[in-house]
């Protein structure tokens, strides 16, 4: 599957396309960033994301092929002024760009209160792997760690469907923003290095060992 091969190279999707990179631009300061991915067979969820799953389980979710509503919408632009999210202006700008069709096979997670969606969560699935691509919670939810939530669903989702990874993006040098995507597991997490170009698990370096 093209999808996994890009995937294990440390490519990403950007709406319609692929990329890579190993430093990011963060306000005018460039941080080096590195790759992860979660070994999905290896999982055995941390106290805080068991009580995570716990604490959430009066919240009701669907998995399907993704298909963007006016609630994920609205949802989204309520999301993005919460957190000053500067890179899109809409779930769709974010997935597709101007393109109209997508050559991912995507899917979305929605999370209910209710009738209520309070948060939803987009992936793209190859065979043997899965990439978490965008998260958006509501703000009134917060309490609830539902960015987190999501990831954990994701999982439940690989695990049910005996895919071995799930790419969760990079991890920055110097940022803590990115620090969330090591919770689940953190003796699960695999990194890749730049030079060489090797999946190692996270655990034996650490973050420090990356500076």
């Amino acid at each position: 599957n093209l999808l996994d091969d890009y995937l294990a190279k440390g490519f990403y999707r950007y709406r319609q396309l692929l990329f890579t990179t190993f430093y990011i631009d963060y306000y005018g300061v460039l941080h080096d960033v590195f790759w992860l991915r979660t070994d999905v067979t290896a999982i055995k969820f941390s106290a805080s994301a068991n009580k995570i799953l716990k604490q959430n389980k009066k919240f009701s979710y669907t998995v399907s092929p993704l298909q963007i509503t006016e609630e994920m919408e609205t949802l989204f632009a309520l999301y993005r002024e919460y957190v000053a999210f500067e890179h899109a202006s809409s779930v769709h700008d974010n997935l597709f760009g101007d393109s109209e069709n997508n050559i991912f096979e995507s899917y979305v997670i929605k999370v209910y209160d209710g009738d209520t969606l309070i948060a939803f969560g987009c992936f793209d699935k190859g065979e043997k792997s899965i990439a978490g691509i965008l998260n958006a919670y509501h703000p009134n939810y917060k309490k609830y760690s539902l960015g987190k939530f999501l990831i954990l669903l994701k999982l439940q989702y690989c695990i049910n469907h005996n895919i071995g990874y799930y790419y969760t993006g990079y991890i920055g040098i110097g940022l803590h923003h990115f620090d969330y995507k090591i919770f689940p597991d953190e003796n699960a997490v695999q990194v890749l290095l730049h030079e060489p170009a090797v999946w190692i698990p996270y655990n034996k370096v650490g973050k420090k060992g990356l500076e």
